[in-house]
């Protein structure tokens, strides 16, 4: 994730700048590759979007368009407009028919072809594409009681499908493998088999949740290979072909390669050998590229403030390089065309050191073919550069269009091009180079520094807003700031590791003022990130929206000011475009004011696997009934995002039902995310606590009071409102002793516009009993199926007698691929939302007492109010 992928000054500008004078025309020839690239980006848009997939149409219409085309340059005098209009529509239909055939066709012999909806049992042999890396499974607040021990990974480029009695079937693709065991380590290039689940990379399930089917087809992968035991992999000797010597020569390279830049650091006050500290962890993302588990917390609080740009390597990273380079070269006097050769051979040299990603890929091809004007003597339009280098990315993927690192990267560095210049002038005047003083000069950057980074802000904002709904209002200046001091941490890293091959000993002089430049970046990001303000959350706004703000952001660094009519104008379309954006917060506070006004409630059962996460919303108050899974990790992955795209600011109530970590892993993200006003226990829950200090149970309530969040006990009887809904506890008593936990869960009626929803946690057979040999009235309308489906005779008999309209089941694929068939007949004629199978869930009640269903994934009734999907 990137939040604004570009430098203050982009590094091919400065070195096309030492070329020669621009040829006649040139500049119009680079505009004419922009408006390629778009046309291109418009037809990869329209075939992405197309109901069904086409190939045939889109090709005849290039063919017509460039068959036109053609006829028009045959004519003496063709109108420019309608040559450049046929070129563009051929390119639209080109377009359009690439993706379709990247993305919805796949070959024969493709490794993606063999996976199906569900995991598929495989042998693949192959070639390891890297060294294998220990991870730990779980990185969440709960992590500590996860029972699975690390597991190694490591990519794999597979070659062949083995059957049974080992006859090979050719394949290809790439998967990434996780051994459920330690191994001894490998050398990438080492030939591999090994046998296991093979999984396709799953789809969101809940809104806002990250997409990690469309990143892993950004890297090329097919899934993911799940091997539980060691005696499954079979490691043999790298091959002598080529290639795999190649893989292992760059995999060797890139590990010692962080040796020497972290090599004689001084030792942090925390301890901690090399790699394992957040000082290390950021040199090695700054400089390489390598992203370990260390850089987890420190990259969520980069991102918070607006600076995670530093850590993606991108233009400034190769900007520093490429003119560190140039000055060395140029010490002997002028430039030479062998310059360009020597930053290209840099440039690809570093290319193989680091992790290439998408803003790293687009400042290399630009810095190369920049040089490139360095070897011919002719300078090379930047935008001709960024067009080019859009249009080779787009053909090799044209999927990257709709990812937050391609739209930053090439957006941004669009807008530093032909925005920022008009910004420097409207605010301080044209750049003055003949400054007449050091304080002069200085201040002729900063003003320039600062119409750039406002600029990059501008543009990125939207992009940012549109994906990932955060907005970091601290960024342009920080970037001010910060931008300084990584370039002095660029210059010294790169400087540190050649000097650790050639000379040692005065690579060991470097190792100080690396440590000192690091650590002070740390500690004004940790310093912004606690600064009230220094983000916030908004819905993320829909593609229309994005464009529309993006069109603004235009017109507002184009403008005149001296128009005054059009300077207002352009204002109150900003004013409008903001209120379209916080609208849904402004929305929910005005119910908070009137909380009787929305007398109805919105239900949506989040999924995430075999656990629960149910949020209800109601005249601006937000209750969360239970928050946690088996997996420990879906609290920052799924629940709190999840959260955020659906408008939630603050919780009024966390309510857990019982003392069961897959109810409760994710309660304290939910308290360090959102303002939590109270969190809600049983008696049974704290007497658990109590009785296992060391347990899951005891670990929420300590953390809990270290984050001063109060705690309160609730028990039959206890009845509350929030919003427009009344809640009362019908389960357990205070005094009540039960043989399972899962009988000690709370049962919970919502009444809200003359309906009911009955949330039933883990209750087993003997809470049922006590439930329907009590007092209480279960008619409900809406009902969770008690502990996530499970089936037995007590649990139809709950159902018979509360008669619902609607069953919410928060379940995972294999538990309901056991329960759900049993279901049937008692659940016949009940609308079913299962989370296995649908995705988040939500159920409406309006303030008329209507009620309407919706799902995230393809619903299978009519009647749905689908979630916003964009």
């Amino acid at each position: 994730m990137v939040v604004m992928v570009a430098s203050a000054v982009p590094s091919p500008p400065t070195i096309a700048d030492q070329a020669a004078p621009t040829a006649p025309g040139s500049g119009w020839r680079g505009e004419k590759i922009t408006l390629l690239a778009l046309a291109l980006a418009a037809g990869i848009t329209l075939g992405w979007h197309q109901p069904s997939p086409m190939v045939w149409p889109w090709l005849a219409l290039a063919a017509l368009a460039v068959a036109a085309a053609g006829i028009l340059v045959a004519r003496s005098r063709p109108p420019g407009v309608l040559v450049a209009g046929t070129i563009g529509v051929a390119t639209v239909a080109f377009g359009a028919a690439w993706v379709t055939v990247h993305h919805h066709y796949v070959a024969g012999n493709d490794l993606a072809a063999l996976l199906g909806r569900g995991p598929v049992l495989v042998r693949v042999r192959g070639v390891a594409a890297g060294s294998p890396v220990l991870r730990d499974r779980t990185t969440g607040s709960m992590g500590r009681f996860d029972y699975r021990p690390p597991a190694m990974y490591f990519p794999l480029r597979v070659q062949a499908v083995l059957s049974g009695d080992g006859a090979e079937t050719p394949v290809r693709g790439n998967l990434l493998v996780r051994v459920h065991e330690t191994v001894a380590p490998f050398a990438a290039g080492a030939s591999v088999e090994c046998a296991g689940w093979l999984r396709a990379p799953s789809a969101p399930r809940n809104p806002g949740e990250f997409d990690y089917r469309r990143y892993a087809r950004t890297l090329g992968q097919a899934g993911v290979l799940s091997v539980a035991d060691r005696d499954l992999l079979r490691v043999g000797p790298a091959r002598s072909d080529i290639r795999s010597a190649l893989v292992n020569g760059r995999d060797a390279l890139r590990r010692r390669a962080g040796g020497w830049l972290l090599a004689d650091l001084p030792t942090p006050p925390e301890g901690g050998g090399p790699g394992g500290t957040r000082r290390d962890a950021l040199l090695s993302a700054l400089l390489l590229g390598q992203r370990g588990a260390e850089l987890d917390g420190l990259g969520e609080s980069f991102r918070r403030v607006g600076l995670a740009h530093l850590l993606a390597i991108s233009g400034l990273h190769l900007g520093v390089l490429a003119g560190f380079v140039l000055l060395l070269a140029r010490l002997g006097g002028h430039y030479r065309r062998w310059h360009g050769w020597l930053v290209i051979g840099v440039v690809l040299g570093y290319l193989v050191l680091v992790e290439v990603r998408m803003p790293v890929l687009r400042a290399g091809i630009m810095t190369m073919a920049a040089s490139l004007g360095l070897v011919t003597g002719r300078r090379i339009r930047v935008s001709g550069l960024l067009a080019g280098s859009a249009i080779g990315l787009l053909l090799w993927r044209p999927e990257q269009l709709f990812t937050a690192g391609f739209q930053l990267s090439f957006g941004v560095v669009l807008g530093l091009i032909h925005l920022a210049p008009a910004v420097r002038r409207r605010w301080f005047g044209r750049l003055d180079p003949e400054a007449g003083s050091s304080s002069a000069m200085v201040g002729q950057w900063l003003r320039t520094t600062l119409a750039v980074a406002v600029t990059a802000w501008a543009v990125a904002t939207p992009i940012i807003l549109h994906h990932y709904g955060v907005l970091s209002p601290l960024a342009a200046p920080l970037s001010v700031v910060a931008l300084p001091i990584v370039a002095v941490l660029l210059a010294v890293g790169y400087v540190k590791m050649l000097l650790a091959v050639v000379l040692p000993s005065a690579a060991l002089l470097l190792g100080v003022p690396l440590a000192v430049g690091a650590d002070l970046l740390i500690s004004l990001v940790a310093a912004m990130d606690v600064l009230p303000g220094s983000v916030v959350y908004l819905t993320q706004p829909p593609a229309p929206w994005t464009v529309v703000a993006l069109a603004w952001v235009c017109g507002w660094a184009v403008h005149n000011r001296r128009r005054r009519r059009r300077r207002r104008l352009l204002w109150l379309a900003g004013l409008a475009i903001a209120g379209w954006l916080v609208w849904p917060v402004l929305g929910g506070a005005w119910r908070g004011v009137f909380p009787g006004a929305g007398a109805g409630v919105t239900v949506d059962m989040l999924a995430v696997g075999d656990g629960s996460c149910i949020l209800l919303r109601s005249g601006g108050r937000n209750v969360v009934f239970d928050a946690g899974s088996s997996d420990l990790g879906a609290g920052r992955r799924s629940i709190v995002p999840a959260l955020r795209h659906l408008g939630v600011r603050s919780i009024d109530a966390v309510v857990i039902s019982h003392p069961n970590i897959d109810h409760c892993s994710a309660v304290l993200e939910l308290v360090e995310a959102f303002n939590v006003e109270t969190v809600l226990v049983t008696p049974q829950f704290i007497e658990q606590a109590e009785d296992d200090p060391f347990g899951p149970t005891a670990f929420v309530l300590d953390g809990l009071t270290r984050r001063l969040t109060a705690v309160s006990e609730v028990a039959a009887g206890e009845v509350r409102e929030y919003g427009g809904t009344r809640w009362t506890w019908l389960h357990p008593p205070a005094d009540g002793s039960f043989e399972r936990v899962n009988d000690g869960s709370m049962v919970i009626r919502v009444e809200a516009a003359g309906r009911r929803v009955l949330l039933c946690g883990d209750i087993q057979r003997e809470a049922i009993e006590a439930l329907l040999d009590g007092p209480h009235d279960l008619a409900a309308d809406v009902c969770e199926l008690p502990h996530h489906g499970g089936h037995h005779e007590a649990a139809e008999a709950l159902i018979a007698r509360v008669g619902p309209e609607v069953v919410m089941v928060s379940v995972g694929p294999s538990r309901w691929r056991t329960t759900g068939g049993r279901w049937a007949e008692a659940l016949r004629g009940v609308e079913q939302l299962v989370t296995a199978r649908d995705g988040a869930c939500r159920v409406e009640i309006d303030r008329a007492g209507r009620i309407e269903v919706g799902r995230f994934r393809e619903p299978t009734s009519s009647r749905k109010t689908p979630y916003d999907r964009r």
